[in-house]
Order: C-alpha cells, then structure tokens, then sequence
C-alpha cells in the first residue's frame, strides 16, 4: 500500500499527540485504532483542511465504513458546506450501507425542503428520500430507527381533503406491511404500534388488515428470535482492528457472522421472491466484511457466493469486491490467488500476472526485513571468532579425498562386518555415542572453559558466548518468521510459473522459474514443480537436470529426495535412481555427523540443543524413509539380492530399528501394513513422511535371544550396585574410606535411578550396540557422588 502521509518527515516531540499518530499511521496505515484516535484529534482541532485531508486519507482505506461518512458530512454540515456535504453523500451511497448515514441523508433532506411553499411537491421529496433510504438499509436488523422515521414524517401529514387523508392512511398501511416483513429488533413493539394505529383509524376493519400480515409478522419474529440466539446479542456492527492473531472475541464475531449468513441462505423467512433472498444474503456477506475486514475468508466466500449465484454477470463485481478485500490484506494469499484466477478467466493475464508479482514484492520486503534481524542476532550470539586453524583444512582435504575417493570406487567391496560396501554410502553405523566426549569440544566452536582455550576467558567474552534463554526463543521466533515467508514467495512462484504455462507457454515458465531461484529463501517445492512442468511438457532430459540442480540446492532436504526417487521410479531409470540414493546418503551422512557433534558440545543452550536433536531426528527418519523407498522398488521391480544388499546396509546404519518394521514395509497393502496390524497389534496404517506432529506409535517389545547375556549384564549391574550401597551404609554409620577411593563409587540418587531403569535386553541384541551397561555404571563411577 502506498504512503499515506509525506516520507521522511522527523519524528515528532511527544507532546505532539497528532505528530505521533501521523509517524504510526506512516508505517502501519492499517491501524484502525489510531486511525480513530486521530481522527479524534483532528476534529478537536477544528481546522477545516486538516479535517478534510485527514477524512480524505481515511475513507480512500476503510471506504466502507459508513459511520466515518456520517461523522465527516456532519462535521461538513455544522460548518454550513451543504454542496460538501451533498457531494460526500453521493460518494458514500456506492461504498457504504449504513443506517445512521442514511437517516442523516433524509434529515438533510427534509431540513433543505421547504413544505411551506413545496406543498405536495416537497413532501414527495422527502417521501423520494426515504423510499431510497429504506430500499437501501431497510432490510437491516437495526433498521427500525430508520422505518420509524418514515412512519412518523407521514403521521406529520395533515391532509386538507378527505381524499388526501385515505391516501395518507393508504401510503401508511403500505410502509408500515414492508416494514412488519423485516425481522428488525424491535418488531413486537413496532407491531402493537400498528394494531393500536389500526384500531384508532377504524375498529371495524382493523382486525382484517391486522389478519394479512399477521403472516409476514410472525415469520419476522420467529427469525428474530432465532437470530438473537445463534449472535448471543453479542454482534459488533463496528470495525474490529487487525490482529497478529486471531483473539477469541474475533474468532466469536467470525462465528456469529457466518451463523447470520447461514440463517439467510436456509431462507427461515420464507421468501417467495429469490431476488429478495439473493439481496439479503448479499447484504449481510457485505456486512460481515464491513465489520471484519482483515479476515480474507469472509472475503473469499462473498466473492464466492456471487460467482456461484451468477458467475457470468458478477465476474467483475467479484474483481472489484477483491481488491478492496486486498487493500485491507495486502498479503493475504487467498485473495490473491482468487482475483488472480479470475482475471484470468477474464483473460486478462497480465493484470493476473501483476497479483503475483506485488504479493511477491511484499513478502519480500517482510522477508529481508526478519532476514536482516536474524543475522543480527546470530551475530550477537556467535562465540568469539578464533583464528585460522590449520586442522580446517586438512578436514576439508580429507573429506573431499574421502568423496574422490568414493566416487571412484564403483565396485561394492566386502567390509569387516561382512556387509556390502555401496559407492557413495558410508560403512559405520550412524548413531549417537553413548557417552558424549567431555570434556572436548569441536575445534571449529569456542566456548567458555574450554581445554581449546590458552586461558580463562574475560568477563566480555563470557557474557558473548553465552546464549541467553530470551535469545534463544528470539532466535526460535525469528528463524519460523522466515521459513513460513519463505515457504509463501515459494508457493506464489510455484503457481505464477503454473499460471505462465498455462497462459504463456514453457518458455515463460523457464523465466519465472530463473527468477524464483534468485530469492535466497526459495524453498525446494519449485524445482519439483519445474521438472514436473518439463516433464509433462515431453523435456523429460530437463526435467532431470532440473532435479539435479535442486539436489545440489537441497542436499539433505528429504521431502525432496523422496520426490526425486518417486519421479526416477516413475521413469523407470534404475540406474539414476541408485546413484541418487547414494548421493542423497553421502550429504545426509556428514549433516548428521556434524549435528551428532555439535549436540554433544559442553554446555549447549537446552532450547538450541532440542532443535538439533529435532533436526537430527528428522534426518534420520528421511534416510531410512529414502532407504525404505529403494528396497521396496528393488523388490518389486529389480531383484531381492539388490533389495537384501540395501537391506544389510539399512541394518548397519539403523542397528536400533526393529527388522520387523524394515521387512513388513515391503508387504503392505497400500499403505496399511497388514501383518503389523493383525499379528503385532500395532497401529498399521502409514502415516505422512515425517510428521513429527504424528502420535509414537506403539512399538513392538525387543525379545533378548541370549539370556546368557542379559544375565551377564545384570550381574554386572547389581554388583557396582551393591557395592555403592556398602559404601553409602558405611558412611551413615560413621566408617569413612580413603578420599582418593570416593570417585570409585557412586551416591543414592544414582542407586535409586539403576534400579528403575529397565534391564539391558530391552535395549537390543549385544550386536546392536545400542546400549552398554557397563559403561554407564562406568561413567556414573566417575562422576562425583550425588546425594
């Protein structure tokens, strides 16, 4: 949205109250509050052009909001401006359906008519005004003001005539049957208004006239009843100000407005006519945007409904409708992919290729902006920088050394475990140590206390390597900001690519997808869309160049390794299919080596270290999905000595999993796993890839085959056990053995954690190397003694 007020101006003194406001409303012109509050200000000031500018500034954002309308031709009115006054009028009665502007508009009316001398004329004037007013908002809730006023301006009618008096008592029963229809507030007390005119006007036929629309008055009231019910008297007709996040009280206004749009279209007043069906519902939609403007799904389905009513007739009524919805959410993507469509269909693609463009101008903005505070305070909370250690180097050189000498090697060796060696895969097991190396830490990273450092750091240096807690969820906050922005340029790019296909050709596509890849935060999703474009556009050649360069974009995003897979599978090339696999397990090796070291470094901030436990969780998961996906296709399409290889190899690197959840994988139906659904009693149905949001599923207890060594190792437990506790009751009665002998022990709380902790078997089969108990009774005997 444009500026609102001039650029650059200064910042205002604080005793400047309209200065200030003008500052906020510059950087935030959607402010509702401070608008009002402004507004406040500027007429207290009474200067007229400042009014008027400021009015002006206003109405051009909320354009619809009719009591501002009625407050600024007010203002103009006390003034003596009638020509403004009625030229805002004119302007208000195509933006804004309101009940208080319009009552204004009447009163104007019969204020500059003159009944003295205008006789019949004049009072046809004003009976002209109020049939446009009651035409208009007549058939809003709150509108009985409105229709009161028409009553009583006829009851001031004094006929000279007995003709002019039937016509007058005619022209009443006539507002007052339109009147009764409408299920306004106050209808009972309206009608015992009427049966009382009646019977005052002539008892003998009043009971007749009172009988035809008794009809019409009880279908109003039975809607009114039910429509105080589902609104709980609690529906705001004003503007509610935008908000970061939906608050209850407007969660509560979004229910009570959809229940009155509901209430409209099951057409509880039982109108015969669909014209006056269709323009209620339109004018409740209308109001509902009104009160809530910065909600897009109200938007979206008034546009919705006009285009399912009469698409062909309300097409560019639904246009204009959305973008005034996009004034007022400029970054709403609903509305913007919605107009967009429908300037296509209207085949004005250029125009639809503008809505693209700006939302991508304006999440940009928004994502340089927490890009640029992100790096702030990385750099605040980055430790020391050390100086140039050779030992980098050497690192690099070996890796690369150890990559040549990988993709040299292209036939599968035999390795000591008597597995399978597979080009491009690494031969270790990946999975956490046991006992983190302390007190160590990586040589790439400086912290306080380290061994690394020649001394003790200063006071300075301390308070900057330190991660605060208040940082650390900055950082959290800042870091999802930018992903969720991210992931939105990235899906704008993704359908304007589409949109340019479709409209364009392929060489338009290209374009938009050289542009996307431009944005630093452009996320993997467009270069699958591309190689789908290209594929599907018989480039099937570019399409796996596409893939490949988004491999090297994204080398351990697994969503998108999965894709790729999915799509060589597609395409039947086996060999690309396996050399992607490996590729994919070389990059998500050394990304999960790193993070294993750096989770295991002294001190690390919980909030930072739960992160990477999360992202090295997620990593592991994707691998065995990907793993997972080979084996299978291998199974059914290629051999299962291939199948069994990988297989092996899987064993090796995720020696914690059960086999069982590997070997059923391949035997499913769809996507439900029979055999562990009907013999293990597990959950059996497949889940999204890697939906951490999933509930664990139930898993199957490990079975230890060698009793021998779960004997073995709950001897050994129970006897370090038994020994700590000889030592603890020596020293409650008063025995104390040689200082030099205490770290060989270990104090009650740690007792107390052995004996809950389950026995060794459930951990795994010895081979697995999971847990060793051994050396956690080793590593507790180290520890000082815990009371």
């Amino acid at each position: 949205m444009s500026s609102v007020f001039i650029q650059s101006k200064p910042k205002k003194l604080s005793l400047d109250k309209i200065g200030q406001l003008e500052d906020d409303l510059e950087t935030n012109p959607l402010d509702y509050n401070k608008w009002i509050k402004y507004l406040d200000h500027i007429l207290a000031k009474d200067n007229q052009e400042q009014v008027r500018k400021a009015f002006d500034k206003y109405l051009e954002i909320f354009k619809f909001d009719g009591v501002q309308w009625n407050r600024y031709i007010k203002y103009e009115l006390s003034r003596g401006e009638k020509e403004v006054a009625e030229s805002l009028f004119q302007k208000s009665f195509g933006l804004a359906d309101n009940v208080e502007l319009f009552r204004s508009y009447v009163d104007y009316v019969r204020s500059v008519t003159d009944f003295i001398t205008g006789g019949e004329k004049a009072r046809g004037t004003v009976i002209q005004a109020f049939e446009f007013a009651v035409d208009k908002v007549g058939l809003d809730v709150s509108s009985d003001g409105l229709w009161q006023d028409y009553i009583g301006f006829l009851k001031t009618w004094t006929p000279g005539a007995n003709w002019e008096q039937q016509q007058k008592i005619d022209l009443m029963r006539k507002v007052y049957k339109k009147f009764l229809a409408i299920p306004t507030e106050n209808i009972e007390s309206s009608w015992a208004q009427y049966t009382k005119w009646e019977n005052e006007i002539n008892p003998s036929v009043a009971q007749k006239y009172v009988s035809e629309k008794s009809s019409d008055f009880m279908a109003a009231r039975s809607w009114n009843t039910e429509w105080q019910h589902i609104t709980n008297k609690k529906l705001k007709r004003t503007i509610n100000p935008q908000s970061s996040s939906l608050d209850n009280s407007t969660e509560e206004q979004i229910k009570y407005w959809n229940s009155w749009i509901e209430l409209e279209k099951k057409n509880s007043l039982e109108l015969k006519d669909s014209f006056t069906l269709q323009k209620r519902i339109n004018y409740v939609y209308k109001q509902a945007t009104y009160a809530l403007p910065f909600i897009p799904q109200l938007w979206f389905e008034y546009v919705k409904y006009l285009l399912i009513t009469n698409e062909e007739n309300n097409l560019n009524d639904c246009i204009e409708t959305l973008k005034d919805g996009l004034k007022l959410n400029p970054k709403s993507l609903l509305l913007s992919f919605q107009v967009a469509e429908l300037y296509e269909k209207d085949s004005s693609f250029e125009k639809s290729k503008l809505v693209y463009e700006n939302l991508i101008s304006k999440l940009t903005v928004s994502f340089d902006k927490v890009t640029k505070e992100l790096n702030e305070l990385k750099e605040k909370m980055s430790p020391p920088k050390k100086e140039e250690n050779s030992d980098d180097d050497e690192d690099e050189n070996m890796e690369e050394s150890n990559k040549n000498g990988e993709e040299t090697n292209q036939q599968p060796k035999i390795n000591g475990n008597g597995l399978p060696n597979i080009p491009g895969l690494p031969n270790k097991p990946m999975s956490l140590p046991n006992i983190p190396n302390l007190p160590g830490v990586p040589t790439t990273t400086a912290f306080p206390n380290s061994p690394n450092l020649p001394k003790i750091p200063t006071h300075a240096q301390l308070s900057s390597s330190v991660v605060s807690l208040a940082d650390s969820k900055q950082l959290q906050t800042l870091e999802k900001q930018q992903k969720q922005i991210s992931e939105q340029i990235t899906l704008i790019y993704i359908k304007l690519m589409i949109a340019s296909k479709r409209a364009e050709g392929m060489k338009q596509a290209r374009n938009v997808f050289k542009q996307a890849r431009k944005f630093p935060g452009i996320d993997y999703q467009v270069y699958i869309e591309s190689a789908l474009l290209e594929h599907y556009a018989d480039n099937k050649k570019t399409a796996i160049k596409v893939f490949d360069i988004g491999q090297k974009a994204f080398p351990t995003n697994g969503e998108f390794a999965l894709k790729y897979l999915d799509y060589l599978i597609m395409i039947n090339d086996t060999e690309k299919l396996r050399s992607t696999l490996q590729t994919a397990d070389t990059n998500f090796a050394k990304e999960i080596s790193q993070l294993t070291d750096e989770i295991n470094v002294p001190d690390i901030e919980p909030i930072l270290k739960a992160e990477k436990e999360k992202k090295l969780k997620q990593l592991k998961t994707q691998l065995k999905n990907l793993y997972k996906k080979y084996i299978s296709f291998a199974a059914t399409n290629l051999s299962l000595d291939i199948a069994n290889t990988f297989a092996k190899k899987y064993d090796s690197l995720f020696a914690e999993d059960d086999p069982i959840d590997l070997f059923t994988d391949r035997y499913k139906l769809g996507r439900i796993n029979i055999i562990k659904r009907d013999e293990l009693d597990q959950d059996g149905y497949d889940k999204d890839y890697d939906n951490e949001d999933e509930p664990v599923r139930k898993r199957r207890r490990r079975i230890s085959i060698s009793n021998n060594f779960e004997n073995e190792t709950q001897s050994s437990v129970v006897r370090n056990i038994q020994e700590s506790s000889r030592f603890d009751h020596d020293l409650q009665n008063g025995h104390s053995n040689n200082a030099n002998n205490e770290s060989n022990f270990v104090g009650p709380s740690i007792v107390a954690l052995m004996t809950a902790l389950p026995n060794a078997s459930y951990f795994g089969l010895p081979s697995d190397s999971v847990f060793n108990s051994d050396k956690l009774v080793t590593l507790f005997a180290n520890l000082s003694n815990i009371s």
